[in-house]
């Protein structure tokens, strides 16, 4: 999940799956052909028009929203799936950050008494998206313990 992005079609699919997966997609540099070089872009939109990729979006880490035509990528480098609280782009990761918890305050408040499996999985994902030390530094408290230390593993076991 949290892995190298492989080209456009990796970062739509990072961007149109935001709510199941969280994140973001994040390049170390890109370079346009005009020679402009922005630093730790995370991409917002990917626009798709009769199956071609016509243009991208992305923020860069002055909070720069600049918008391009695919032809004009030269150069993008360290391309990755991130979470919210590995982003490199401060700017970015502060407006997803805000964000998210106030997606997460109205979730609880919607579900204000009632803590089912799936409301649990849904708040999990968003703190694990931000991380319990953003949770706790904006003193949020959830109707359920979460504990900061779990080491996540996938539920299948292999002999």
């Amino acid at each position: 999940m949290f892995n190298m992005l492989f080209g456009l079609k990796d970062i739509h699919t990072v961007i149109s799956n935001k709510r199941k997966i969280g994140g973001a997609a994040e390049a170390d540099m890109i370079q346009l052909s005009s020679g402009e070089t922005f630093l730790n872009p995370v991409f917002t939109n990917v626009d798709i028009s009769k199956g071609q990729y016509v243009s991208f979006g992305f923020i860069d880490e002055k909070g720069v929203n600049i918008i391009a035509h695919v032809d004009q990528i030269a150069v993008i480098k360290g391309l990755q799936h991130k979470l919210i609280c590995q982003l490199n782009n401060t700017y970015i990761q502060q407006m997803m950050v805000r964000d998210t918890l106030q997606y997460l305050q109205k979730l609880c408040e919607v579900n204000a008494g009632f803590v089912t499996q799936t409301f649990k999985r849904e708040a999990l994902k968003l703190v694990r998206d931000v991380s319990v030390k953003e949770l706790n530094k904006h003193n949020i408290t959830l109707p359920f313990n979460v504990e900061d230390n779990i080491v996540h593993m996938n539920e299948r076991l292999f002999a």
